[in-house]
């Protein structure tokens, strides 16, 4: 009897223990609910700063974008005003430099250097001696054909009917081409320096004196009234020679 006694009191003292311990190492629960509300607290905070620093880049960005649509704007309406290699080419960088590109500005970027070649265009036609201007128009005109139209038959690259077909209408066209170009950039120097290379004023809006080409050259009309003096010192006109008295 005593030995059934012990066992049932070291039984019980042994399911004491067992209980105590579980009781000790069971986490409290609002110790748990208070760890997982610091968490989400702390996970809340991460996505908030997130969210701001996504929001000052953009910020960033969109200011960035501000300033090179402002600058190119800026380099167009400099382009627009007075259409040159060098203004377009500023215009052209400022355009690419912005981040997504700017469709109004591709298009003014475009109207202005179709401006700036039709201008060049006129510079070379106004240099140019009226049998240049023929060779000019015809050799428009016939790009302006389908190459249905094109008739080479004798291989050169050229239409046949084609002024250029004349090796010597090519040199003669090519000469004026030189000059022109020759011309225009003088004419850009003299924008630049404000006269001609005479040290002639130049007339207002333009890239030439009065009576003179951009190279201080007399001009056609000019020249053509030079070629009416006589060695004499007379001038030649349609009823004759004139003397002064």
């Amino acid at each position: 009897m005593k030995k059934i006694s012990f066992v049932l009191l070291v039984c019980s003292t042994l399911l004491l223990a067992a209980c105590s311990t579980e009781k000790r190492t069971e986490p409290n629960d609002s110790t748990v609910k208070q760890e997982m509300k610091v968490s989400k607290t702390e996970d809340a905070t991460k996505i908030a700063e997130k969210k701001k620093r996504a929001a000052e880049a953009e910020k960033k960005k969109q200011e960035e974008i501000s300033k090179k649509v402002l600058a190119a704007d800026t380099a167009m309406k400099a382009a627009e005003i007075n259409p040159t290699d060098d203004t377009i080419l500023a215009a052209k960088k400022a355009v690419e430099a912005i981040p997504g590109g700017n469709n109004e500005l591709i298009k003014r970027l475009e109207t202005a250097t179709a401006n700036l070649e039709a201008i060049k265009q006129q510079a070379i036609v106004q240099t140019q001696s009226p049998q240049q201007q023929i060779v000019t128009e015809q050799v428009q005109q016939q790009a302006t054909n389908s190459d249905l139209n094109f008739i080479d038959e004798d291989n050169n690259g050229f239409d046949d009917r084609s002024p250029f077909n004349d090796p010597a209408a090519r040199a003669e066209y090519a000469r004026g081409e030189a000059e022109a170009q020759r011309q225009w950039e003088q004419g850009q120097a003299n924008i630049q320096n404000g006269v001609d290379p005479n040290g002639n004023e130049l007339l207002p809006g333009q890239d030439h004196a009065a009576g003179s080409n951009p190279d201080g050259t007399p001009d056609a009309w000019v020249q053509g009234q030079l070629d009416r003096i006589t060695p004499d010192g007379g001038y030649q006109t349609d009823e004759g020679v004139i003397y002064p008295e």
